[in-house]
């Protein structure tokens, strides 16, 4: 093989079937590795001790997801006033 052809296959582009093999064998590997070295709990128990650990050490932090939870609640509580026809009335006849 000279050069030419070599940058000829290089420069070949794939199809949409080879994309989608390479993101599937991707995903399945790093699904593996997830798999040998986490279980679902010691992810779930690590994620909440960083975002505990963080949160108690970032007082913008703090505050920013104080504010968001307020607007939720306020939210919450507009949508539940203004249709409380469609909810009390499920409430009373149980």
């Amino acid at each position: 093989m000279d050069r030419s052809q070599i940058k000829n296959i290089l420069k070949e582009e794939l199809n949409k079937s080879d994309e989608a093999k390479i993101k599937k064998l991707a995903r399945d590997e790093f699904d593996k590795l997830v798999k040998k070295h986490l279980s679902s709990t010691d992810l779930e128990k690590k994620v909440q001790e960083l975002v505990v650990k963080n949160l108690k050490k970032d007082k913008p932090t703090k505050k920013e997801v104080a504010s968001i939870t307020k607007d939720v609640l306020i939210n919450l509580y507009k949508v539940l006033w203004q249709r409380k026809n469609f909810w009390s009335n499920n409430i009373e006849n149980i």
